[in-house]
């Protein structure tokens, strides 16, 4: 990166920060205005430079865009490896950050499907699963249907009753038509296979439950 560059990417970072720090609500909203206008670029080589320029600006949407790109070989070529460095770049929490302070919940889940389907590596389920926690933990609801039906099965992971009634409740709260019908079985399947403190403990915990902000 030249000197003059790197410049002009610190610039319009401290300023996005500046503004978006005394804006949290429209923080999203202008991070994906800005993730647009690259994505409107019509040259691929174009696009993908106007992304990673967005990238090195820490614009998270941006990231999970180009990560997505990659994945996909749309306009570049397929890339797995790529795909999760900038899907993880998107998702992984920063503290430091003025905005998406614990990761980026769209890019968490895109990487947890990644690492579940094996896409640009062996398939990690335990992995996974924490990806797909913390987009969830943040009220991402794909996430949330996702992890409710992986501890139900046991699919990858060890079957976890108590999570799997724990997810689906939440979920079942903001799903709707199938979605929320399989949430509902899942929540009602698992708590009969429940012991009552459990139950008890759980049902606290999901009707006292908020997604993490920040």
């Amino acid at each position: 990166m030249s000197t003059w560059k790197g410049i002009k990417i610190f610039f319009a970072a401290s300023v996005a920060a500046f503004w978006l720090s005394h804006n949290a609500i429209g923080a999203e909203s202008f991070l994906k205005d800005e993730t647009a206008k690259a994505l409107a670029v019509a040259d691929p080589a174009a696009r993908v430079k106007a992304l990673d320029d967005l990238v090195d600006a820490d614009n998270v949407v941006a990231a999970m865009e180009l990560g997505l790109i990659y994945r996909d070989g749309k306009g570049v070529p397929q890339d797995y490896a790529k795909a999760r460095k900038f899907l993880k770049n998107a998702a992984a929490p920063n503290l430091v950050r003025m905005w998406y302070k614990y990761g980026f919940p769209k890019a968490q889940y895109e990487l947890a499907v990644m690492l579940r389907d094996g896409l640009g590596g062996k398939a990690d389920a335990a992995a996974a699963v924490s990806w797909f926690e913390k987009a969830a933990d943040q009220g991402l609801l794909q996430a949330q249907l996702d992890l409710a039906q992986l501890y139900f099965n046991g699919t990858g992971v060890k079957r976890d009753l108590e999570r799997a009634f724990i997810w689906a409740s939440i979920a079942a709260n903001s799903a709707a038509g199938d979605a929320q019908k399989e949430m509902e079985r899942i929540r009602d399947l698992s708590q009969k296979q429940l012991d009552p403190a459990k139950l008890a403990r759980d049902g606290a915990f999901v009707k006292n439950w908020k997604p993490r902000a920040g």
